[in-house]
């Protein structure tokens, strides 16, 4: 499996920002097989996929804005209001801002 990081972690309708290779690691290191097929990678080169590299059904541009808004929620961050759809590529830029 190919991935360009930074990567966009979705697992259990949160997400998580990873910078390198050894935070994957230890994102699922305690997960059991069945619980890791529910992890999505979106990664700016391959889009959305599966641990195993398959590809995933894409999230709405809606339904990834209010992810993302969450997070930035929970990192503090305020005036979110405004942020109804995002792309894949803004959501980056976005999460990548606070990093």
């Amino acid at each position: 499996m190919s991935i360009s990081y930074p990567l966009i972690i979705i697992y259990n309708n949160e997400i998580e920002l990873l910078e390198h290779a050894d935070e994957l690691h230890d994102f699922i290191y305690t997960m059991d097989v069945n619980e890791q097929k529910n992890v999505v990678i979106l990664d700016k080169v391959s889009g959305y996929q599966g641990l195993n590299g398959d590809a995933h059904n894409a999230l709405s541009a809606i339904q990834l804005a209010q992810l993302v808004k969450e997070y930035l929620a929970k990192e503090g961050q305020c005036c979110l209001s405004k942020i109804e759809q995002l792309t894949p590529e803004q959501a980056f830029r976005l999460l990548a801002e606070i990093n």
